[in-house]
């Protein structure tokens, strides 16, 4: 599959706009939306782990970049993955996107109210597992978007 990214000129806005187009192998043109999603935790207790629903992305997507984003009470030692499955049985942390990380997960070294992983989808789905530190969460909230052509 062929991903490219080019610059559509809206005629209803009037504005220029990013676009994601990917071909298939016989060269068929595929739509390539963005596709996000958001879970509420709502309050967590130090050292609690919540792991969102699936997110299925679609037998055939031209995803290429998994980012997922933390808002909530800085908590020391908290940690966040993304993690991608072929079957949505079997979980492993979803590729890393710089050299030097090879996996998508970050602790901040004191924690953060808010923070990103970056990831490379390995098959058809996605979730995020987020590990709290220790402090409580009043109202916790993660968001995975799934881009193409990034």
């Amino acid at each position: 599959m062929s991903v490219i990214e080019g610059i559509y000129h809206n005629p209803d806005t009037g504005t220029d706009e990013r676009r994601s187009l990917a071909c298939d192998a016989n060269g068929r043109l595929l739509i390539a939306p963005a596709q996000a999603a958001t879970w509420s935790a709502g309050p967590m207790i130090p050292r609690a782990t919540f792991t969102t629903p699936t997110v299925d992305l679609g037998e055939t997507h031209a995803y290429t970049l998994l980012i997922a984003r933390k808002s909530g009470v800085a908590s020391r030692l908290e940690a966040m993955e993304i993690q991608t499955s072929v079957d949505g049985t079997r979980w492993l942390p979803a590729a890393g996107i710089f050299r030097n990380q090879n996996v998508a997960w970050y602790r901040p070294p004191q924690g953060s109210d808010y923070f990103t992983v970056q990831g490379r989808p390995i098959g058809r789905f996605a979730r995020i597992v987020y590990r709290n530190g220790q402090t409580d969460q009043a109202d916790l909230v993660l968001e995975l978007a799934a881009l193409a052509g990034a």
